[in-house]
């Protein structure tokens, strides 16, 4: 009968070498694709709205260059105002409609320069499937606003109000704010197209031509 033959202590320490380095190596590639970011998943409510913005790229130029369109669009947040009234009121009740939401505020010398320009452009468009929704955000000397509106004769516009600025901290700490003005273009599904830092010339003929376009395509 033959004796069983006693391992060999140096291949024994060789495969324990070979397996932990299997381990280190599983182990540091499990770590690396922990550290990177996983692909945000587009909303399923907004995919319908992914030609529309690749339509609008090449037709933000000019006067409009800097509008950012959304390569995957997503849901705005529905954001929370006033009316003029002093009634409360949100985006969902512009659902339906294509919007262009403007938010300012009268100590922003920027905003107040554009301001004329949103009010042609609520003239000329303005409709049962488009709006400019310009929010202001003062929080103090609430009559400045209005008092503002009657300076520069701005008649097309609606006056909403968040007199808490609750539309500014709640975009800002989403990343969706930097500073003011901030514009979003929104369709009738509630997802952004896109946003502009800055103000612009939003009656430009750049402009119309891109959101005669946005209001079109839902037809």
């Amino acid at each position: 009968m033959n004796e069983t033959e006693a391992p060999d202590p140096r291949q024994s320490r060789a495969v324990f070498a070979l397996a932990a380095l299997a381990m280190a190596a599983v182990a540091a590639f499990l770590y690396v694709k922990a550290g990177q970011p996983s692909k945000k998943l587009q909303s399923a409510a907004c995919v319908a709205s992914n030609g529309l913005a690749a339509a609008l790229d090449p037709l933000a130029k000019g006067e409009i260059a800097a509008l950012n369109v959304a390569k995957e669009p997503e849901p705005l947040e529905d954001l929370g105002f006033n009316t003029p009234e002093g009634a409360p009121t949100s985006l969902a009740a512009f659902k339906g409609k294509t919007l262009l939401v403007n938010i300012w505020a009268t100590w922003c010398v920027p905003c107040r320069a554009e301001m004329p320009a949103l009010d042609r452009l609520q003239e000329q468009l303005g409709s049962d499937r488009f709006q400019v929704v310009a929010v202001n955000v003062d929080t103090n000397h609430l009559e400045r606003p209005k008092a503002l509106f009657e300076e520069l004769k701005i008649k097309a516009l609606t006056l909403y109000a968040d007199p808490k600025a609750e539309v500014f901290f709640k975009l800002r700490q989403g990343g969706g704010l930097m500073g003011l003005p901030t514009t979003f273009l929104v369709d009738s599904l509630g997802c952004e197209l896109g946003r502009m830092s800055g103000p612009a010339n939003w009656d430009s003929p750049e402009a119309l031509a891109l959101l005669r376009h946005a209001v079109g395509a839902g037809e």
